[in-house]
């Protein structure tokens, strides 16, 4: 029994078109600033070939410009002289529109020890930037990291970080890298767009990488809380995790109440787990599916339905009288879970709390599950602040599925 995803998981990473000329323009403000500081001490011969070499690039002769800036590079012993060669070439490789020449100016620059400051991050973007579009990926990914640790401000630095993290074979880190560009956009007061979200879940899936998705589909939903999205998230989740055929049940009908049933196989996937112990909800499911488009009421469908419309009557009726024997003190915890289940599954939802109460109260049911589904009952009550506490107390394999009807809670009044 399974309920098909449709989440697109090859989406880009869209935090910005990301080429070299991104980082141009601060480039050109240090190189401004450059020239208002006083100048630099270079030895005779690197001078001499600089300055051949920056006439031969005004000049727009390339081959000349590039055989002084080898002579330069060749001669340089000091930091200034670093430099400034550096500087040079890069505004030589700017005018041949040679990104691998921008990049091997860059790194020079950097070899100076001279950059220093916000200088610092600029130049490492730029590095990283340049290395990553000419797929140099182990530079990328230390140029790029650099750049993030000495607080580069650009969402694409943390952008191109991911993909090369990704690209090196390290999803975990890739993955925290993005995690610390949402807490950074959050920081700053700004809205994390959907794309990030939907690249690390496109990462942290292919991956496997559970315990990571899990945490970051919850805040995709905090964030964006789209039918489509708590459908692909508790997808993901149960896919990720391998859950049991009750732990699945519950998912659905998480998705149910999220508005997230998509398609006829998952309603028909809802209504098979359901129509044998729960008829009165597999028969709710059908009649939603029908009402919405989803479900044609033809071949397996129109069967299942006419076996529980037989049934409704004596289940709403074993239902209840089930829930009294409960509530005066008889049977056991696992009959009061059973028949909680059964009024959940009526839409009765106030008593199902009740019961599932007397279920925990007995002692012979499994606690998580039950508070999983005594908090599933009191939310869709309209209890939010008890529902809130049964879910803070569950531990375990059921905590994850707490967690989402918890950021389901917070979005409601």
């Amino acid at each position: 029994m399974r309920y098909v995803s449709t989440m697109a998981l090859g989406i880009a990473l869209a935090l910005g078109a990301v080429t070299v000329a991104g980082v141009e323009p601060a480039l050109a403000q240090k190189k401004e600033k450059e020239a208002k500081a006083p100048d630099f001490k270079l030895s005779k011969p690197v001078r001499e070939a600089v300055v051949a070499a920056q006439n031969a690039i005004k000049a727009g002769d390339t081959a000349t410009a590039d055989a002084k800036l080898a002579e330069a590079k060749a001669a340089a012993t000091t930091d200034d002289d670093k430099y400034v060669v550096g500087s040079v070439m890069y505004d030589s490789a700017r005018t041949q529109n040679n990104t691998a020449k921008q990049g091997e100016a860059i790194e020079a620059m950097l070899a100076s020890n001279k950059v220093t400051g916000a200088q610092l991050s600029t130049m490492y973007f730029a590095s990283g930037q340049i290395a990553y579009n000419n797929k140099n990926m182990a530079l990328a990914e230390q140029r790029l990291q650099q750049a993030v640790d000495a607080g580069v401000s650009d969402p694409n630095a943390f952008a191109l970080l991911v993909e090369a993290k990704n690209q090196a074979g390290k999803p975990a880190d890739a993955i925290a890298v993005l995690e610390q560009a949402i807490a950074k956009q959050k920081a700053a007061g700004q809205a994390v767009p959907n794309e990030w979200y939907a690249r690390g879940i496109s990462i942290g899936y292919n991956a496997k990488l559970a315990p990571q998705l899990e945490h970051l589909t919850q805040e995709w939903l905090a964030a964006y809380p789209t039918p489509s999205n708590w459908r692909d998230s508790l997808i993901t989740y149960r896919d990720l995790n391998k859950v049991d055929p009750d732990y699945e049940l519950d998912l659905m009908r998480l998705m149910r109440t999220a508005g997230a049933l998509k398609g006829e196989r998952d309603y028909m996937d809802y209504v098979q787990a359901t129509y044998l112990k729960f008829p009165t909800e597999a028969n709710a499911v059908i009649d939603e599916g029908v009402s919405s488009g989803n479900i044609k009421l033809t071949g397996t469908a129109n069967e299942i339905k006419t076996v529980v419309k037989g049934k409704l009557a004596a289940d709403k009726t074993a239902t209840q009288s089930a829930a009294n024997d409960i509530k005066a003190g008889k049977g056991s915890g696992k009959l009061a879970l059973a028949t909680g289940d059964a009024l959940y599954g009526a839409g009765d939802f106030a008593q199902a709390a009740d019961v599932y109460k007397a279920a925990l109260a007995k002692g012979d049911a499994d606690k998580n599950l039950v508070n999983s589904r005594l908090g599933a009952a009191l939310a869709r009550a309209g209890q939010k602040d008890a529902a809130k506490q049964v879910f803070s107390q569950i531990t375990g394999p059921r905590a994850g599925l707490a967690k989402y009807w918890m950021v389901w809670l917070d979005q409601k009044a």
